[in-house]
């Protein structure tokens, strides 16, 4: 038995279509199933499993939307890519930076590089298009303002974050272990 993901919004909306040809719309699958079942009372017709036929109808239609009973998700879906993650991981970054966050000193900061330079999963960006540019410098700017970068890292597969700018900020070691050893990042006992 499937089940939709109700953090996923449908591509053509919530609905359900009857099999008398009827389409019944509302705000959400919940609406979607209420409407459903007091059309069917309405007409005198036996409401039967309403929620099963509106997911198995939904599911049909979008196999996006819908996950395994167990949690796995039907579909593989796409990772986003790297310039993506690093332009969300700044995005919300800038965010953070309003509740405030530390600078690193120059040394750290320069060992950090160091680090992150002689890592085999410092991987380049590509080039892209000029307004994902722009929006890089802008962000990068934005958050460790005239602070020198260097352009020999720029971005960590496995974290999505930006290198000239995360070298530079207090960040908190993480528990991922497709970080190397030697990653500052990487969360050690």
């Amino acid at each position: 038995m499937k089940q939709i993901n109700p953090n996923i919004y449908p591509k053509d909306g919530y609905f359900f279509r009857e099999s008398d040809g009827s389409k019944h719309v509302a705000t959400s699958w919940e609406g979607v199933v209420k409407r459903v079942t007091r059309y069917r009372e309405r007409q005198g017709r036996p409401v039967g499993s309403v929620h099963d036929e509106v997911v198995f109808q939904a599911c049909h239609r979008n196999p996006s939307l819908c996950v395994d009973d167990n949690g796995t998700y039907r579909v593989k879906l796409q990772e986003a890519s790297l310039k993506s993650r690093v332009l969300r991981w700044l995005s919300k970054l800038r965010e953070i930076k309003k509740e405030g966050f530390r600078f690193v000193d120059q040394a750290l900061h320069d060992a950090r590089v160091d680090v992150c330079y002689r890592c085999p999963l410092n991987k380049n960006l590509p080039e892209g298009c000029s307004s994902c540019r722009a929006a890089l410098n802008v962000l990068r700017e934005e958050l460790v303002g005239s602070r020198k970068t260097d352009s020999r890292v720029t971005a960590c597969p496995i974290l999505g974050e930006y290198l000239p700018v995360s070298t530079w900020i207090d960040l908190p070691a993480v528990g991922n272990e497709s970080l190397t050893r030697e990653c500052w990042r990487k969360k050690t006992l």
